[in-house]
């Protein structure tokens, strides 16, 4: 079979399902052990660039530093094969995707290559997603103990808010954020755990915890702050009602501990319908 750089137009029309599904997954092989060495994604004739970019390279005379970016290590490869006297493979692994199915299955590919192949891809970071871990890992990471309301190291009244999206967010405690929307970050757990919030003026300056929960994984708390009345921000509604936004007046890592809170969940908490907030020892 002979070696082409670049697909004809009947197959890159072959190649996209419609004009949303244009991408595809694809790897390199080095001929000389016949193991992959790059895993991408990309669209056209994207899987050609890597070795144009390297016969670039090589008929300009750039030399490489010894910094090992991806880039470098990719084209170091690809040089040495053609060096060889052979040419590298492609190998499309699947197309007519979407961006975002392209970006998932590069992902599982690289981890799956890297950790249960154990081949040394020239891919230096996991493409566009999680990192590969053993089912313990998993379980360390995602796995919260339930536990009932009662054993919260605290008599104090906490107020419990829904964070469904928790383990997504930045876990940054940087920064403090006011109430104004404008200024608050949403990626961010302690910006979400802190505010804002309808809260009654007669629990106001009673609540000393506020303690974000994962709904969507039997409530696990995922962040504890102490807090204060004292330094809380307020907003009327039109409605009448008023949000408040918190100070942190603590850490979150330190505030589980100290509420024994630390990876456990608390099926028992009930928040009412439509609600985003509950209270605990009200």
């Amino acid at each position: 079979m002979k070696t082409i750089n670049k697909f004809s137009e009947s197959t890159l029309a072959a190649l996209q399902k419609d004009n949303d599904h244009t991408f595809y997954v694809y790897c390199l092989v080095d001929p000389r052990n016949n193991l992959p060495f790059y895993i991408g994604k990309g669209k056209g004739n994207r899987i050609f660039a890597h070795k144009q970019a390297a016969l670039c390279s090589k008929s300009e005379g750039k030399l490489f530093e010894s910094e090992e970016s991806e880039a470098i290590l990719k084209i170091k490869t690809i040089r040495d094969i053609l060096d060889s006297g052979i040419d590298v493979k492609g190998y499309i692994l699947s197309y007519g995707l979407t961006q975002e199915e392209a970006f998932a299955s590069e992902n599982a590919l690289i981890n799956y290559a890297k950790l249960i192949q154990g081949i040394p891809l020239t891919n230096l970071v996991s493409g566009h997603g999680t990192s590969a871990m053993s089912v313990e890992e998993i379980e360390d990471q995602f796995g919260y103990q339930p536990m009932a309301l009662e054993e919260i190291a605290t008599n104090e009244l906490i107020l419990a808010v829904k964070v469904r999206d928790a383990f997504k967010l930045s876990k940054d405690e940087s920064k403090e954020y006011p109430i104004d929307d404008t200024y608050r970050d949403i990626t961010n757990l302690k910006s979400r755990t802190l505010g804002n919030w309808i809260i009654g003026k007669d629990k106001i300056h009673r609540i000393k915890y506020v303690i974000a929960v994962n709904t969507g994984a039997d409530n696990a708390v995922v962040a504890a702050y102490e807090v204060s009345g004292d330094y809380s921000e307020s907003r009327k509604e039109l409605t009448g009602r008023t949000r408040y936004s918190f100070k942190a007046l603590s850490l979150r890592e330190e505030t589980l501990e100290k509420l024994n809170l630390v990876k456990r969940s608390l099926p028992d908490l009930h928040f009412g319908s439509g609600s985003a907030t509950a209270y605990i020892n009200n």
